[in-house]
Order: C-alpha cells, then structure tokens, then sequence
C-alpha cells in the first residue's frame, strides 16, 4: 500500500488565524486587507511560522496598543486550535488536557516542544523562544490562562510566577492584569509555573468516549499520516471532514477546497499520488485505531469511516491489512 512522505518546515496551524479575525471582530476593527488574509490562512492546513509573526505585526502597526498579544490571546476559543482544542474540552481534568496537548502539540506548530517538569507544588512548562516573538509568545501564554479558565469556570485560575524572556515593558500594566503574579523578566526561557491543585480541577464539558474518538483521529493525523506539503494535509483535513456527512468522492472534496478536480488531480500526479492512495491511506489509519476500542460496533466504524455498508469497509480492510476487521481486533 502506498504511503505519504513527509519533510519537516517551520509552520503554525492555519486555523490559529481564526484567533486575530475573533479580536478584530472583537474592536470592531475593519482592516480588510488583513481580515482577507486572515481567511486565506485559516483555510489552509499550515501557515509558514514568519507569516504568523508579520500578520501579528501588521495588527500591531494598525491598531497599537500595549500587551496587543495578551489581548489577542484572551479572545481564544476552543475551536481555534482544532483537535487540540476539542481534545481540551473533553477531557477529565486539566492536569489530563495539559498531557494531551503536550503529547499532540505537533498539530498546532511544530517548533521547540514544550517542556513539562514538577518543581515543589507547581508544574512548569517551558519553551525556548529561538522561533518566537513577543507579540506571538503573548499570544501563546495568554490563550493558555483563558482556555484553562474557560475549561474549568473558574475565572481566577493564573499561574504562580512567570519568567519572561523579554524586557520589561514600559507599561506593566496589561501583564499584571493577565498574569496576576510575580514576572522575572529578561529570562532565558519562557516558563509558567502553575499550582500543582489546579491538575485536579475538573473540565465542566469533559465526555470520555468523545475523547477516545478525538484522540485516535489525532494519532492518525500525526503518526500515522505524515504529510510531504501544505496541500496533502489539506487534502487530509477536508476528507475528514467529508467523512462525518457523505462519500469521500474526489470532485465532493475538490470543491471544499475550492478547487477542480482537474487542478487537484494534477497535483496529486506531480506527487506520484493517486486520489484513491491518500483516502485508502487515511481510512486505514483511522480504522486501525476504532478497532481497538471495543465500544464501537463495526457498522459504526464503517460509518465514521464513510462506507455505506459494513461489508464494503470489511472487504477494503482485508485488502489493506491481509485480515478481517475481527482478526484485526482480536490481535490487538
């Protein structure tokens, strides 16, 4: 069976562009030069990470105010960040949210991994701000504090210190108003350390069978389907969702990604790929994962996976993988 290959560049999920469109939206800011790009940028899978910096810029430039990444990052929801974020919500606890997204963070950005550690009561993440701005890490920090407050109801959850590698503003203001703890400033990492206790709270929207769901589509995205473009991923990410109302066809999804079917043929061919190859590929993966969870029957697998019939998904998993869907399960 065919697979995709893949290299690595340095690049955001196109979907965090939704975060500026909501603060624009949010101060009635008109700017549409920069909303149209923002729309162009949350349709595709990934975005280069200096786009991101210059489009934070250009909304600097047009509307300068300070802590303009602070503000930005409160206006984050959930949604803004794709599977990580549905995952978040999901979940039992926080201290369960904060491992998931450690562990699926690939799907959001794929610079210096955030490291996790414990010192005495608090919890640490840290990232190196090699590949980072000021204007993006106050975006990241601040939209970490809003979704943990939003996940838990609790509006006053903050961390405990924050170490900032970046000069002391001239105004503090907005960083005490955001933070409401101690700031070292001209650190050499960013690090939040967060209370331990908070690990514990639990999420008011979490459903543990949404979660498994998640979580294997996640894995299939990020192990199982590595990507050789901007455009494969895409093509992924639009048969998924094709997948969830109707059959899979070729011209359904060339339209989703306003494209022809002529245009997205042709770039397929120049990758060596057939259509047939990236959908089989991800209906796979994706079908490797619902076999382990015994809580889906398999007509409701054939379903996620867009068959029609239980018989033509068993059929195709035996071409795929050499068993029965049952053998499969039973296997592992």
């Amino acid at each position: 069976m065919q697979t995709i290959n893949s290299h690595r560049t340095v690049y955001v999920a196109g979907v965090t562009a939704n975060i500026l469109t909501c603060y624009l939206d949010q101060q009635r800011l008109a700017l549409p030069d920069i909303r149209e790009k923002l729309s162009r940028l949350a349709s595709a899978p990934r975005m280069p990470i200096t786009t991101w910096w210059s489009v934070l810029e250009e909304i600097q430039l047009a509307h300068p105010i300070a802590g303009l990444g602070l503000a930005i990052g409160r206006c984050i929801q959930p949604h803004h960040v794709g599977v990580l974020g549905y995952l978040a919500m999901y979940c039992e606890t926080v201290g369960q949210a904060l491992m998931r997204f450690h562990r699926f963070q690939p799907l959001l950005h794929n610079l210096s991994a955030t490291l996790i550690r414990q010192e005495g009561d608090n919890l640490v993440l840290s990232w190196q701000p090699s590949f980072s701005t000021l204007l993006s890490n106050e975006v990241v920090i601040s939209s970490l504090l809003t979704v943990l407050r939003q996940l838990t109801g609790e509006v006053d959850v903050s961390a405990c210190l924050l170490e900032w590698p970046h000069p002391m503003p001239m105004d503090i203001t907005p960083y005490q108003q955001c933070f409401s703890c101690p700031i070292i400033f001209d650190a050499k990492t960013v690090s939040i350390h967060i209370p331990l206790q908070l690990m514990s709270l639990p999420i008011n929207s979490r459903d543990p069978f949404l979660v498994k769901l998640l979580e294997q589509q996640a894995e299939a995205l990020m192990t199982a389907l590595p990507v050789q473009d901007a455009l494969l991923q895409s093509l992924q990410q639009h048969i998924l969702a094709v997948l969830q109302d109707e059959a899979p066809e070729l011209k359904t999804v060339a339209a989703r990604m306003a494209m022809s079917e002529r245009s997205l043929y042709r770039y397929l061919n120049e990758r060596g790929l057939r259509y047939k190859t990236v959908l089989n590929t991800l209906r796979y993966e994706l079908a490797k994962n619902y076999l382990k969870d015994v809580q889906l029957s398999l007509p409701e697998i054939a379903l996620m996976l867009g068959y029609s019939e239980q018989s033509a998904f068993s059929r195709a998993f035996k071409e795929w993988s050499g068993e029965s869907p049952m053998q499969y399960r039973r296997g592992h």
